[in-house]
């Protein structure tokens, strides 16, 4: 069964996810961010291991002229919660509140400027991720 359920991962049919809820935002710069992950099982029990969340900064960079898109800039702040292979049970789901204090020296969003709150575990066969833009004012 441990092989079917592989390939059910594989091509992402019944499997567990990771959301992020209850984000504050916005926030001013040195504040705390609080927010919620949730841990939802899919059609099978799988064993999930430490969840991190990381608070980044992302700026608008131009490949071509005329063509921008916002990039991985940088890493404010992180958290990671240890499950260390906690067994999440089929349709179970896990919510952990989190708390990430952010730094004092943070600017403002801006047009080419903007944070996102990242949540992240892996579990065999899948490495599920949720994103949340964060809102940061001065």
């Amino acid at each position: 069964m441990e092989i079917l359920d592989r390939l059910k991962s594989i091509v992402g049919i019944g499997k567990a996810t990771i959301e992020l809820s209850k984000v504050d935002t916005p926030v001013r710069a040195g504040a705390e961010l609080h927010a919620t992950v949730i841990l939802r099982g899919g059609d099978y029990d799988v064993a999930v291991q430490d969840v991190r969340l990381h608070f980044d900064e992302e700026r608008m960079v131009y490949t071509a002229q005329g063509r921008g898109d916002f990039a991985f800039w940088q890493q404010h702040a992180n958290v990671t919660i240890p499950l260390g292979g906690r067994m999440l049970g089929k349709d179970e789901q896990l919510e952990m509140p989190v708390v990430l204090t952010l730094p004092a020296d943070l600017a403002a969003n801006a047009e080419n400027l903007r944070y996102v709150l990242i949540a992240e575990t892996e579990i065999p066969g899948l490495n599920p991720k949720h994103a949340v833009p964060v809102e940061v004012v001065a």
